[in-house]
Parts: structure tokens; C-alpha cells; sequence
């Protein structure tokens, strides 16, 4: 029986660059580094863990339960980054006007400008990405992302129904 398993966990071994697990995590760290290196000096006091937030809000503004389910962060883990994005002069809130007992975030102008560059940071990275593997490529690959992410928000929207 051991042999048997170690058979299989070679085999899955060999397939490494094919496990989306492992792949997506390792992106993931490669692009905080490169964050770090290529966008961190416009951050100021930013902290990685505020991104997932700021990004997320809407030009429009944008309540704390649309920025809880849209980068998956609990709300009092959201609680606490409002209040430092409000200290550091990114976002301020204003009373929703479709729902009295809750707040809109709003970018500042400073954290619209954040926003602006650091997106423009990100855009040079697509255009990277595109001459590595091919604008084609690129977006063939975007798009199936795209599709993966939306299988996995549609199984969470279906967990919280029932």
C-alpha cells in the first residue's frame, strides 16, 4: 500500500506546473515582490493588506459589505483597514443614501491618485506579460481566469444561500 501512494505522489509530483493550487499561490508571491519593488515608492504608509481594499472601491464609492465580498476579507478585518485608510487620508465615508444605517467609502483625491498610478504600474506589468507570451496568449489566458473566478465567487453565492 505505502509503494502504491508513493507511486501516486510521484506522479502528481510531476505535474507540478499543472497544479493551480501551487501555481496561483506562487504568482501571488511573485507579484507581491514585484509590488514591493516597482510600486511600493508611491505607497507612502501603505501596507500590502490594504490594497485588497482600496482596490475595490469603486469611483463611486462603495460599501464595507461589497468590499468584504469582493476581496473576501471578514468585515472586522475590513473595520480596522477603513480606519486606517482614514487616518492616512485614502478614503473617507459619507452616509449611504440607499441605506441610512450604513456608510459609503469614497477614494480622497490622494487616494484616487494612489490608485491611478498604481494601476498604471500594473498595466506596465501586462505589457510584460504580453511580450512573454503573446498578446493573444495573454488575453486567452485573462479570460480563462476570469472564468475560474467566477465558478468560485457563483459556489461561495450558493454556500451563503443555503
Amino acid at each position: 500500500m505505502e509503494k502504491h501512494i508513493d507511486e501516486k505522489i510521484r506522479e502528481m509530483e510531476a505535474m507540478q506546473d499543472r497544479n493551480w493550487q501551487r501555481l496561483i499561490f506562487n504568482l501571488r508571491k511573485h507579484l507581491d515582490s514585484w509590488s514591493h519593488l516597482n510600486v511600493r515608492p508611491s505607497w507612502g504608509g501603505m501596507k500590502l493588506s490594504y490594497w485588497p481594499i482600496i482596490c475595490n472601491i469603486g469611483i463611486d464609492g462603495s460599501t464595507p459589505s461589497e468590499l468584504s465580498r469582493k476581496s473576501m476579507i471578514t468585515k472586522q478585518n475590513i473595520s480596522r483597514t477603513i480606519k486606517e485608510l482614514e487616518k492616512l487620508g485614502m478614503i473617507t465615508s459619507k452616509t449611504n443614501e440607499v441605506d441610512k444605517r450604513s456608510d459609503v467609502l469614497i477614494l480622497t483625491d490622494e487616494g484616487k491618485k494612489l490608485i491611478y498610478e498604481a494601476n498604471s504600474d500594473v498595466l506596465k506589468m501586462n505589457e510584460i506579460y504580453s511580450e512573454i507570451v503573446g498578446a493573444e496568449e495573454l488575453e486567452v489566458t485573462l479570460t480563462a481566469l476570469n472564468k475560474i473566478l467566477a465558478y468560485h465567487e457563483d459556489l461561495l453565492k450558493k454556500k451563503e444561500r443555503v
